[in-house]
């Protein structure tokens, strides 16, 4: 996936070249650098996934396996886009003992889903 450039010449000058953008369509991948974290009571905890994919993916988190969780006062979900690869981040605002569970960060596209899974433990 990339962009290429296509040069033609002969022993006519002058050459002529052609740039060209290939494309190529998969379904999400998920790599999650840390899937198990510790984390103590009362502070920041910064959980990270990685996606490739294309087309463009609709990206989000869950905890439990239930609730689809949103930015707000306890949640801060972030998303930086490069190309073809997405970096997600949430942050869970002062860590409690009710924040101790799986989380799973979730991407799909038209051709298809992919989740990562991450446990967070307190120290």
């Amino acid at each position: 996936m990339g962009a290429y450039l296509c040069i033609a010449s002969n022993d006519v000058p002058p050459a002529v070249s052609k740039r060209i953008s290939l494309n190529v369509n998969f379904a999400p991948v998920i790599k999650v650098p840390n899937q198990l974290l510790g984390a103590p009571l009362n502070t920041d905890v910064q959980l990270e996934c990685y996606v490739e994919a294309f087309p463009n993916t609709i990206n989000y988190w869950v905890k439990n396996r239930g609730e689809m969780l949103l930015n707000g006062s306890k949640y801060h979900i972030r998303e930086e886009k490069s190309g073809y690869k997405v970096f997600m981040w949430l942050v869970i605002k002062a860590f409690s003992p009710e924040d101790i569970g799986t989380y799973n960060c979730i991407s799909t596209n038209s051709l298809g889903r992919a989740e990562g899974t991450l446990r967070l433990y307190g120290k």
